[in-house]
């Protein structure tokens, strides 16, 4: 999920760091790759609020609709949804 998108990203960074080390000027390093986490950290919320997003729409369209199979669906859905979730939030 998008904690392990996100250590992935980071770990390659990490390793370019690490192989570029001796090449370069310390603070220039320290600046170029704190500017590449923040924008990583830029993506990562982003994807992450649209996943949100997305699935609060979902969920609401389905129980705004007139047809009461469909909205016990949702709640059911809803239900199974948060329970997964809690069980394995990282």
């Amino acid at each position: 999920m998008s904690v392990n998108s996100f250590h992935d990203h980071a770990r390659r960074l990490l390793e370019n760091v690490l192989d570029e080390t001796p090449k370069a000027d310390r603070e220039q390093l320290l600046n170029a790759y704190a500017d590449a986490f923040t924008q990583l950290h830029i993506v990562e919320a982003h994807r992450l609020l649209t996943e949100v997003i997305d699935d609060a729409r979902t969920r609401l369209d389905a129980r705004l609709s007139p047809d009461p199979v469909r909205q016990t669906i949702a709640s059911v859905q809803t239900t199974m949804q948060d329970l997964w979730r809690s069980f394995w939030r990282d």
